[in-house]
């Protein structure tokens, strides 16, 4: 033991010389230490202590690695008298910790942390712990990256920090809370007030931290406090964030917020007994009316609503599904005025069949029979007559109402039925009702809008009127300076011509015709044959010189260039058309304007060659390319909706028909394509017996007749108001008109009618006698009678 001693002298006292003895003995003594000899590693502590000793580095590495493997206190004084620190990973570290120089600690050897704060040397572990407490910058990003779960030293000191995780990190304790809420873990993101950055669940995390204008302005913030407030989904039935959204929503105070949870009481009973609690309620009292009803607080409704005038506003304003809700309510209150509040003062003709019904069976629950009589007098055809089984022995007074009510009584439900969906199916196609010969070719026509009267203009240089119930010409107008290429009539015996030119005509003159008399009411260098009615007597019409013309009843004119409206010299108007009441005119030129002239703008609103426009709507138009493709073409700022098409091969003329919305073209064989207004579906094709040679069409003003030109002179004219029978079987009596009682009965007198349908068709033909019984002689009687058959007119 004594020569070991002394020989690990020795060596610590030769590793001071120089030269390679010192060397050596550095070697022997340190190979001995590793050995296991105490001596030697006494000596090795030595040196480490010594300033300015060569080995002296070496020897403080070894001691610092010796003390991270053995934890010997003698080791670990030495490590902290010395300084020293080992070489490798996490043995760095961990001297580091115990020197308490974790200032040194490297971002990308993070991944040690959950080693240091797991070690067994107290002063290490709480060294560790603090510097990740209050770590920034990119080690706190490192140790968040290095995170070892809920529950463990490393999340909880990290949670302990003043500064929060950046991005995925904090996204995923947001995640974890909102799933499973630990108190640590709500506690550190309700310090850092920092929402979630992404994910689904983000407005749910701004409910809680974000400040309180972000969460008025957002509605995705909005509807998340409410979700929170009264949850649907199941993780945040008890979770902490509802008492956050709760007291958030008393502190914000916010109208939109009461708004938008009131909404959701409609339809869900924790909101609803929320409100009830607190005594939220919309503000609109309308709205509130509706909202005391579905949420059960009928007291509160009686107070707002004595007389259910409200609810009856509320319900006719609201989507079916509210109405469904408005009806269970009623039938638990009990004491409101049922055919009020469903059908209103007015609302049979808007009724469901969901509410037709409901609202018949609580009648004959109330034995109300009056009631229930009106009702089904309102309805449509197959719903009064399969209802009107309700009734118990109950009959109506008076011999007109008893007769409609027997005959109902004796109706069979399913004939009816089937009756309207086979009408449904099969429409009636537009009906031939009388032809025009004229001298020459027809170059266009206008119906009048106060009579049944049609101009027409040919290629004669004439313009003619005649009516339609006689088929005699009634007024012509000849010896134009050219061929006439458009005529409009605006009403009260007045006719606008335009001239088309002629070869070597070099001017063309606008003319008003009235009481026998022409006035020239413009003179232009080319065409002067665009028209279009704007509505009153006033007209719209345009040159081939470039000028817009506005022409008002009493004949005066006002012309205005197209480059007032920023338009070039192309962009001359080719066809002119106008909405009348809106005030809208759209121009044919180039491509397809849409003007405001009264601020002398225009705004390009399709930009292909086109042959066409006409209004669909006051919003809409539609166009027709030469090649015969229709495009729905939406006007409105912002507007969008899906690209609507169709196309007609060998496209003439197109027109749109006021009551429907339906457009209806004529093709080169003289065919008829008819199509749904919404969506450009084809409804249709109505074949002529005339084939060949059209050249162009025009729609009655009311939509009732159709006029379809011809290159050998003829007119066509077809009757479109059979095409109403399929509606008029389905649609509530209510919405009947007079009018429609001379369409039912032409069909009920047509032979190639089935017995069945001719049994409903005389049904509703009944119930509409009895509707217009008082006034049928003065509305009917004075309809139009066209007069038919083949004609020769001479121009």
């Amino acid at each position: 033991m004594t020569n070991r001693r002394g020989r690990a002298e020795r060596w610590t006292r030769t590793t001071a010389r120089r030269g390679p003895w010192a060397a050596w003995a550095w070697s022997r003594l340190l190979a001995a230490a590793v050995d296991g000899d105490a001596d030697a590693r006494d000596g090795v502590v030595r040196i480490a202590g010594t300033p300015g000793h060569r080995f002296a580095g070496a020897a403080r590495e070894n001691v610092a690695g010796w003390w991270c493997d053995t934890r010997d206190p003698g080791m670990r004084a030495a490590v902290l008298a010395t300084g020293a620190l080992a070489a490798g990973l996490p043995a760095r570290l961990q001297t580091l910790a115990l020197l308490n120089r974790l200032g040194e600690w490297a971002a990308d050897d993070a991944r040690w942390a959950p080693t240091l704060l797991a070690d067994g040397d107290p002063d290490v572990r709480d060294r560790a712990a603090a510097h990740c407490r209050a770590a920034t910058g990119p080690l706190l990003a490192a140790l968040w990256d290095a995170d070892t779960g809920a529950g463990t030293p490393l999340r909880n000191v990290l949670l302990e920090n003043a500064a929060p995780p950046a991005g995925a990190a904090l996204d995923r304790l947001w995640r974890e809370w909102l799933r499973s809420p630990a108190p640590e873990t709500g506690d550190a993101l309700l310090r850092w007030r920092r929402p979630a950055s992404g994910g689904d669940h983000a407005p749910l995390t701004a409910v809680a931290v974000a400040p309180d204008t972000d969460v008025l302005r957002s509605p995705a913030h909005r509807e998340a406090l409410l979700d929170a407030m009264v949850p649907t989904a199941a993780f945040l039935a008890r979770h902490p964030l509802r008492d956050i959204a709760v007291a958030r929503f008393s502190a914000l105070n916010a109208r939109v917020l009461v708004e938008g949870l009131c909404a959701r009481a409609l339809t869900n009973p924790e909101a609803a007994r929320f409100c009830a609690d607190r005594g939220l309620a919309p503000a609109d009292p309308v709205r509130r009316a509706l909202f005391f009803m579905i949420t059960g607080q009928v007291a509160q409704h009686r107070a707002v609503d004595p007389d259910g005038g409200l609810l009856a506003l509320a319900y006719a304003a609201a989507p079916a599904a509210e109405r469904a809700r408005v009806r269970d309510a009623m039938l638990t209150a009990g004491e409101l005025d049922l055919v009020r509040v469903i059908a209103g003062d007015d609302r049979a003709r808007e009724m469901s069949a969901e509410e037709t019904d409901y609202l018949a069976g609580r009648l004959a629950e109330r034995r109300a029979w009056g009631d229930l009589w009106a009702l089904l007098k309102e309805v449509p055809l197959a719903a009064s007559v399969r209802l009107i089984r309700l009734f118990d022995r109950w009959s109506p007074r008076g011999d007109d109402d008893r007769r409609l009510f027997a005959l109902l009584r004796e109706a069979d439900p399913e004939t009816v039925a089937s009756c309207a969906e086979r009408l449904r199916h099969d429409p009636l196609p537009a009906v031939p009702r009388a032809s025009y010969r004229f001298e020459g070719r027809v170059n266009d026509m206008s119906f009048a809008p106060d009579g049944p009267f049609l101009a027409v203009a040919g290629i004669t240089r004439a313009v003619g009127v005649f009516d339609l119930r006689t088929a005699e010409l009634v007024e012509r107008h000849d010896a134009f300076h050219a061929s006439i290429g458009s005529v409009l009539h605006v009403g009260n015996g007045t006719v606008i011509a335009g001239e088309h030119p002629d070869h070597g005509q070099p001017q063309c003159r606008l003319v008003r015709c009235a009481d026998g008399a022409r006035r020239v009411l413009h003179t232009a260098n080319g065409a002067a044959d665009c028209l279009a009615p704007t509505g009153d007597g006033a007209f719209a019409a345009g040159t081939r010189a470039g000028a817009l013309l506005f022409g008002d009843p009493n004949g005066r004119v006002r012309a205005r260039a197209v480059a007032e409206f920023g338009l070039g010299k192309g962009q001359w108007p080719r066809q002119l058309a106008a909405q009348p009441g809106t005030g809208r005119l759209a121009l044919l030129g180039r491509s397809v304007h849409l003007l405001t002239p009264a601020a002398g703008a225009a705004r390009r609103v399709h930009a292909r060659t086109t042959a066409r426009i006409a209004f669909a709507d006051a919003d809409t138009l539609v166009c027709a390319e030469h090649d015969g493709t229709l495009t729905r073409v939406p006007l409105g700022a912002g507007r969008h909706e899906p690209p609507r098409t169709a196309k007609v091969p060998g496209f003439v003329g197109m027109g749109v028909l006021p009551r429907t919305g339906q457009v209806v073209v004529a093709d080169g064989h003289g065919d008829l394509h008819f199509f749904d207004g919404e969506r450009l579906e084809d409804a249709g094709v109505h074949t002529t017996p005339r084939h060949g040679g059209p050249s162009g069409l025009t729609v009655s003003p009311d939509g009732d007749l159709l006029a379809l030109g011809h290159r050998d002179g003829t007119v066509d004219l077809f009757d479109l108001r059979p095409m109403e029978l399929p509606a008029l079987t389905r649609c509530p009596m209510a919405s009947f008109v007079p009018r429609h009682l001379e369409l039912v009965a032409a069909a009920c007198a047509d032979p190639a009618r089935d017995e069945p349908d001719r049994r409903t068709l005389e049904l509703l033909r009944a119930c509409l006698e009895h509707r217009f019984r008082f006034d049928v002689e003065v509305e009917v009687g004075g309809s139009v009678a066209l007069a038919g058959g083949e004609h020769d007119i001479g121009l």
